[in-house]
């Protein structure tokens, strides 16, 4: 179960990344018709993911349980690791929200991008960012990839650069929704 949840999560980030960079191309004022496929595709993986890691979980805690140890203080990495899974999952609700069409037929109307709107955005690319760092260990350990320290820094610059435009796409279109 553990294998396929890495192979999950590996075809997830392939596919976040394309989504966040063909969503804010499409922010920007650009036009993309495979972005609706992209996104279902994803949130079905995501949501395989997330019953995957709920049973592991439980696991986990049923195994610490037996052994006596706290939960909390010597597993902090391993709750932040599952509650930014959680905000991600709820966060991810407000994000298909937002944008959603309104009305029916031919009349496709966006709502509002108020500023609710975009805080909820910034915060998910935010539980993203921690999500994934506080995974790229376990996820190398899981593909056997050996000395992840090295390529940490790279991984940490290029999800960084990305989560930033994605970032700063909302805001501008925030902008253009309100200001312009």
């Amino acid at each position: 179960m553990r294998r396929l949840n890495a192979i999950l999560t590996a075809a997830i980030m392939v596919l976040f990344l394309l989504h966040g960079m063909m969503g804010s191309m499409v922010l920007l004022g650009g036009n993309n018709s495979a972005l609706k496929a992209l996104a279902y595709v994803s949130v079905g993986l995501v949501l395989c993911h997330a019953v995957i890691g709920c049973k592991l979980t439980w696991d986990t805690v049923k195994a610490i349980r037996k052994s006596g140890k706290g939960y909390f203080r010597e597993n902090l990495v391993f709750w932040v690791r599952r509650l930014s899974g959680v905000l991600v999952l709820v966060l991810v609700v407000f994000h298909m929200l937002s944008f959603s069409s309104q009305g029916s037929g031919l009349n496709y109307r966006l709502p509002w991008f108020t500023g609710i709107r975009l805080a909820e955005n910034l915060l998910l690319v935010a539980a993203i960012g921690l999500h994934v760092l506080s995974n790229v260990r376990p996820a190398a350990i899981a593909f056997g990839i050996p000395g992840i320290k090295k390529w940490a820094g790279d991984i940490l610059l290029v999800l960084t650069i990305l989560l930033i435009f994605m970032a700063a796409a909302f805001l501008f279109y925030y902008h253009r929704w309100n200001v312009l």
